[in-house]
């Protein structure tokens, strides 16, 4: 099965097919897409459960969108969310700032030249990680903020219209 016959698949059986009001089913798009911007990778489809629940969306809508942020997109994506958050917060970039440039294009690379998979198991890796979260941490956030709603918001509006136009198409039943 190619990629584009996988994801035909997955946007009509797994997001205009499901069985709820085509309201309920955007906003847990919306809030799928929101939580897969945040740097909680590992721990999104728990938030997003959560979040779900409580605030009454769909819980299986938002699902796919997750994966957004994984292991392959982490960097560029955090690196991205973290970038347009100094922007809106006004940060400048200073000696830190470019030294932390630095080691995300060298943690890049390396994540290129090793095994990803045996590294995860390393406490050094951890370490790493939950420092360079503490270093980019409002910035990121606010980034996280600023591009999950600007992906949300379109996201769900198209996701509202897909599932009415393909119920129309369906027919009653």
């Amino acid at each position: 099965m190619s990629p584009f016959e996988r994801l035909r698949r997955t946007i009509v059986h797994r997001i205009l097919g499901v069985g709820d009001t085509p309201r309920r089913i955007a906003w847990g798009m919306f809030l799928g897409t929101m939580v897969g911007f945040t740097p909680t990778l590992g721990f999104q489809i728990m938030i997003y459960l959560a979040l779900a629940t409580l605030l009454r969306a769909n819980k299986i809508s938002g699902i796919p969108i997750l994966f957004i942020s994984n292991p392959l997109t982490a960097v560029p994506l955090y690196w991205s969310c973290w970038r347009v958050g100094a922007w809106v917060l006004g940060t400048h970039v200073d000696r830190e700032d470019v030294h932390l440039e630095d080691r995300l294009a060298h943690a890049e690379s390396e994540a290129a030249e090793t095994d990803l998979w045996t590294d995860l198991w390393t406490e050094q890796f951890w370490t790493d990680l939950w420092q360079t979260f503490l270093e980019m941490g409002q910035e990121m956030w606010m980034g996280s903020l600023v591009l999950g709603l600007t992906c949300a918001v379109p996201l769900s509006l198209l996701t509202y219209w897909g599932v009415r136009v393909y119920r129309r198409a369906r027919g009653p039943g």
